[in-house]
């Protein structure tokens, strides 16, 4: 370096010493402090100038690209696996309903006086006939049922054969509520015995009911391709619940009341079989065996109107009664 050149910079480097010396001297920071804290203002003064017209370009991009389904990306849902068991999925939906969760008042009854015509049904040694024992009653509780605001259909009204088929679709066809079906038994090894029982739908493993349920369903009218669909009634009817109810309650009416007048009345109690009316009929049913003409000593007595009328009266106090609990 020339000797010009480093005088010129020795005097440049003393000039600016003293200057900096004043500066403290003065309560000032040094130039080049100074100069950064200008270049540092510069910068904090153009800065938001420039981040200004960035943030509004980005966001025009973001909201674009969203539009389009591009830049924003969203968190990614699993589809949810289908059951493959609704039962389980859903396990409320598949528990039985039970009729007691819906309680329907009882405003129409089905009466049915079992058999008819050329069917005569059980007998007596007299002579006297279920058909028209059960015709008889029939007429009697239709006339209670009425007279205190009930509604009666009934399947047959004079002594004609009405096949068990038909007796379903009359049934079935009047929306009505209950479906009584009304009988006298007969046991032929069993003469010095004799009491009620009441039936509801449903299968039996006894051989005497079983044998009992094949002659009531003798005239049915129904053929061996309906077999399988009876069958399926037998054992998956909804009403079955309800029905046992009804049996319980006409049951308990019929014994306790009947025996008031017949000490010797057994009760033989609710027990299920598959009689046709009552697996083709769709509401509640049961079928009533208010007595045994195989005992001579019933017999007289089902000979007597005073008596039957007594049956009339114990069966209306059943319905009665079921029909209180169900409102």
């Amino acid at each position: 370096m020339r000797v010009g050149n480093i005088d010129r910079v020795k005097r440049q480097l003393l000039h600016e010493a003293v200057s900096d010396n004043v500066d403290t001297i003065r309560g000032l920071p040094p130039r080049r402090m100074r100069r950064l804290e200008r270049t540092k203002g510069a910068w904090f003064r153009t800065t938001p100038l420039l981040l200004l017209p960035l943030t509004l370009l980005g966001a025009s991009y973001i909201v674009v690209s969203e539009s389009r389904g591009l830049a924003v990306a969203r968190p990614v849902q699993k589809p949810t696996a289908r059951p493959r068991n609704l039962a389980t999925a859903l396990p409320d939906s598949f528990e039985p309903v039970k009729a007691a969760a819906f309680p329907l008042a009882v405003k129409r009854v089905v009466l049915d006086a079992g058999h008819g015509g050329k069917d005569a049904g059980a007998s007596s040694a007299s002579l006297l006939s279920e058909k028209e024992i059960t015709l008889d009653i029939e007429r009697r509780l239709r006339l209670l049922l009425e007279h205190n605001g009930f509604e009666v259909v009934a399947t047959r009204t004079d002594d004609r054969l009405i096949p068990l088929r038909d007796r379903a679709r009359i049934a079935n066809s009047s929306d009505s509520d209950i479906f009584i079906s009304i009988h006298v038994n007969s046991l032929r090894s069993h003469t010095i015995s004799h009491g009620v029982e009441t039936y509801y739908l449903g299968p039996t493993k006894d051989p005497v009911l079983t044998q009992l349920a094949a002659e009531e369903n003798g005239t049915s009218g129904y053929s061996i391709a309906d077999l399988r669909k009876l069958l399926e009634r037998v054992y998956a009817d909804v009403r079955r619940d309800e029905s046992r109810r009804l049996a319980a309650t006409v049951q308990q009416q019929l014994y306790s009341d009947l025996r008031a007048v017949d000490p010797g009345l057994e009760n033989w109690g609710v027990k299920r079989a598959p009689f046709i009316v009552l697996v083709a009929t769709d509401m509640p049913a049961v079928l009533a065996e208010v007595g045994c003409l195989s005992n001579e000593r019933e017999a007289a007595m089902l000979n007597e109107p005073h008596y039957r009328q007594q049956i009339a009266q114990a069966l209306f106090r059943g319905i009665f009664e079921y029909s209180k609990k169900g409102t």
